[in-house]
């Protein structure tokens, strides 16, 4: 069972709607994240979700030399700038 109380109290128009806007933010922030600390590379999965294309697509785009891929260790990357200028070519 979950106790749960109702708490009434006085409150201002301009203090409810600051706390409203608050609460909003929040929750905006929790499903679109700023990107203030965006990344130099993207990962294969990543570029293809921004690019909406499937991991074949990457394959193939990096073979023509369309989009080139950058590999550090075993993994395979795509630099930031490589995919801005595909995305503002679509």
């Amino acid at each position: 069972m979950t106790n749960s109380a109702i708490q009434l109290m006085q409150i201002d128009i301009e203090s409810f709607g600051q706390f409203i806007q608050k609460l909003v933010r929040e929750e905006l922030e929790k499903i679109f994240p700023t990107h203030s600390e965006e990344k130099e590379f993207y990962t294969r999965v990543e570029t293809a979700k921004l690019l909406n294309v499937s991991l074949t697509t990457l394959f193939h785009w990096n073979n023509e030399g369309t989009l080139k891929n950058t590999k550090i260790g075993k993994r395979v990357y795509y630099s930031k700038n490589e995919v801005s200028s595909k995305l503002n070519a679509r």
